[in-house]
């Protein structure tokens, strides 16, 4: 590694052991990573044991993911994935895992970075894999997806949060990260309170019909539901107009735009697409609500502080402070 980022990188793990002075907590010590945008997704440059490659952003996921290819380039020791753990996407699921020596975020190297290794996914692209939330572990993350902005920043637990927007509205919500992957939250639509999850492999906001149903009153026909087609698992997708999705009363998204999708879950051991009286989805299965797609979380600006579990957010309108 150059010089200079060694320089960068031991100034940041020393101004994180300096403790909570006044100086210490009014600096963020981090990096932007630029993030570039491919149909509906985004993907952020990782450097690979000194080569560069592409992996697309998952944050939604727990474990990042890489084209055997790649491992088989790389001269890469494959394991069988552990018994009893099971790891799958639409094209099947990823029997094979491996340790990469070095994986380069920016001017941080992660060492010994534990991948999941599969034959290459269609939804890829030309990417290499896939980033999870492992590959980000001990940083706090920004994300502003309207300005194609990764932020990772070194926690700074004793320290008052101060966001990187000031004298602007911004909201707070309690952050819960799966151990399957997904980030979690609490937001309000229409008024109604309920827990939405970050999606940034899909365009499109989602909320299962169940969900629908129990938060809305939404009946299967309900003539404010507009067909939309069949999503790639040949459930029936509709239309529906909200006014509002919210983080309190600071942070408002007027008119978001949410798909409805039919679904058969199963809770409390019925399995019945039009059994609507079982709790929703949150409650029932540990799952969002609502799946915020890209189109509506390039709305908004994060900030999330991993260790305190604790997210803030507000209108992306508002330009981030340099």
């Amino acid at each position: 590694m150059h010089k200079f980022v060694w320089v960068l990188v031991a100034l940041m793990l020393a101004s994180s052991a300096a403790g909570a002075s006044d100086e210490a907590c009014s600096k963020i010590k981090g990096f932007i990573v630029g993030l570039h945008e491919v149909d509906d997704f985004y993907v952020l440059p990782v450097g690979i044991s000194g080569t560069p490659h592409q992996f697309v952003l998952e944050l939604n996921a727990a474990y990042t993911k890489m084209d055997e290819a790649v491992a088989n380039d790389l001269h890469l020791v494959t394991h069988d994935v552990q018994q009893g753990v099971q790891v799958r996407d639409n094209e099947g699921a990823f029997e094979k895992t491996a340790i990469v020596p070095t994986l380069q975020l920016g001017p941080i190297p992660k060492k010994d970075a534990g991948v999941l290794i599969a034959p290459h996914r269609r939804w890829w692209g030309a990417a290499s894999g896939a980033a999870g939330i492992n590959l980000f572990y001990g940083l706090d993350i920004e994300l502003d997806l309207a300005h194609n902005r990764l932020g990772l920043y070194l926690p700074r637990e004793d320290c008052e949060f101060v966001p990187p927007w000031p004298n602007v509205e911004y909201g707070n919500a309690d952050l819960k990260i799966a151990p399957t992957g997904g980030f979690y939250l609490p937001m309000y639509l229409d008024d109604q309170k309920l827990i939405v999850t970050l999606d940034t492999t899909s365009r499109n906001s989602v909320m299962p019909f169940s969900s629908a149903h129990n938060l809305f009153g939404v009946e299967e026909n309900d003539p404010r539901l507009i067909p939309a087609g069949f999503n790639e698992g040949g459930k029936a997708v509709y239309r529906f107009s909200f006014k509002t999705l919210s983080g309190g009363h600071n942070v408002t998204v007027r008119a978001p735009e949410i798909f409805i999708v039919a679904d058969e879950r199963t809770c409390g051991g019925v399995r019945d697409q039009r059994n609507w009286d079982q709790p929703w989805s949150s409650k029932c299965f540990g799952s969002g609500d609502l799946r915020l797609g890209t189109n509506l979380l390039k709305k908004l600006h994060f900030f999330f502080e991993i260790k305190k579990k604790k997210a803030t957010f507000t209108l992306v309108e508002v330009p981030p402070n340099p």
